[in-house]
């Protein structure tokens, strides 16, 4: 792809805002949980991408996440988008009392560091990402997909409308 193809290409990305959702694993904890997601383009390789994140009672941590995330796309390979990861997030640990009675607060502020591959297909984009907390020193899995209305139709036909 020339210089110019892929100066077009990621213009027209930066102009697009992406929706998503993810499956989370936290292997410390051994716990599932799901978070909603919006990325939002800064400049040209980052993105602010706020996200609300949610741990189940039926794990040992209930937990709930606010916050957001920085990425910035490091390279691409095709349609694939590497990218870091820093974040920042309030922790609402519910059942904190309950599980640690006196050693553990319910509110918290965690931090984390990772990276993630996106594939682009249309206005569809699966991802996955890696990110190591290190306020509870632990690493969570996100498996996920962003969809971009603003690129569903015109020359690139959005898969989910076939």
């Amino acid at each position: 792809m020339s210089d110019g193809l892929f100066a077009q290409a990621v213009k027209r990305e930066n102009k697009s805002i992406g929706y998503g959702a993810s499956l989370i694993y936290n292997f410390h904890a051994t716990s599932f949980g799901a978070d909603v997601r919006v990325k939002i383009p800064l400049l040209k390789n980052l993105s602010v991408v706020p996200q609300i994140s949610y741990f189940p009672a039926f794990n040992d941590y209930h937990e709930f996440y606010a916050g957001a995330a920085l990425h910035y796309e490091i390279f691409r390979f095709g349609t694939y988008n590497f990218y870091l990861l820093g974040a920042g997030y309030y922790n609402d640990w519910i059942n904190a009392e309950e599980y640690a009675p006196g050693q553990k607060k319910q509110h918290n502020f965690a931090y984390e560091a990772g990276g993630g591959l996106v594939r682009r297909y249309g206005c569809i984009r699966p991802f996955i990402e890696d990110g190591y907390d290190f306020k509870w020193k632990e690493n969570s899995l996100r498996i996920g997909i962003y969809i971009y209305p603003g690129e569903c139709g015109g020359k690139e036909k959005c898969p989910a409308y076939d």
